[in-house]
């Protein structure tokens, strides 16, 4: 099999989640929408890894998708990994936007609503 640059190597959810509370007040996740997008991966950089230390968050993971695809989803959900990561920062590299995220600790069964 033949790598091409840039071609799709993980297949992902962008899911648009909502806070809200229970009957008893309990906060509670709700998902709101969701779009199944192709991504690159690639490895975080020693530079990115030392400012989102100094910052106090931890990147984990970065994939790069085709920049219209983004609906400024805050949470990307990985099947192969069975992962939920919270989307830390955005940069957009021309017709692709880069999103660094960090793992939660967010399980699909937390989140009412989930049909996916």
């Amino acid at each position: 099999m033949i790598a091409y640059p840039n071609s799709g190597n993980i297949s992902l959810f962008l899911l648009r989640v909502k806070t809200d509370a229970d009957d008893l007040g309990n906060q509670v996740l709700r998902l709101v929408g969701s779009k199944e997008v192709v991504g690159v991966t690639s490895s975080i950089t020693s530079k990115e890894f030392f400012q989102a230390k100094e910052s106090k968050v931890q990147l984990d993971f970065k994939v790069s998708i085709q920049a219209f695809l983004y609906d400024r989803s805050k949470y990307i959900y990985v099947p192969n990994e069975d992962t939920i990561y919270k989307v830390e920062r955005t940069y957009q590299n021309g017709t692709w936007l880069e999103l660094s995220a960090s793992e939660t600790n967010i399980k699909k069964e937390d989140i009412k609503g989930w049909n996916l």
